[in-house]
């Protein structure tokens, strides 16, 4: 294989490795998310623990909807374990299983990011290789424009 083909051969490499560090960029961005809102879940049932019995509130529906009702049970919630199927739990059975949930999370956000740092090492002694093979070419004289 010629310099020039190798060269070009290493130019793919790296157009293709910054395309999947882009997209695992994305993925942890999505995998963060997640992450607030469990987080945020997790504080909601927090302030649950403190709400009185027969309160007013207004339940999301989703889409931006909203329904005013009225909390009748504060200590336990009804959690979807899988395929339509709802359980009552307690808060703090809910919240546990929440923070697995977050501690899952953070460790495949983890495992993206060390995945993206190899990349980045990989991207960068391929640009080393690039310009070894480019101070290798013979020089080619410059036109002068008349």
């Amino acid at each position: 294989m010629s310099d020039d083909q190798l060269l070009q051969q290493k130019y793919l490499e790296v157009q293709t490795l910054n395309q999947q560090i882009q997209q695992l960029h994305q993925q942890s961005q999505v995998l963060e998310q997640q992450k607030n809102e469990l987080l945020s879940l997790s504080q909601t049932l927090d302030e649950l623990d403190t709400v009185k019995p027969q309160s007013k509130m207004y339940a999301p529906l989703g889409g931006g909807l909203y329904v005013k009702s009225i909390i009748t049970e504060t200590k336990k919630v009804l959690t979807n374990v899988g395929a339509d199927v709802v359980v009552s739990k307690t808060l703090e059975e809910t919240k546990q299983i929440i923070e697995e949930q977050i501690d899952d999370l953070q460790n495949v956000v983890e495992t993206v990011e060390n995945r993206v740092q190899e990349m980045m090492k990989k991207g960068q002694q391929l640009h080393k290789e690039m310009m070894a093979l480019s101070e290798k070419q013979p020089k080619k004289p410059k036109e002068i424009l008349k």
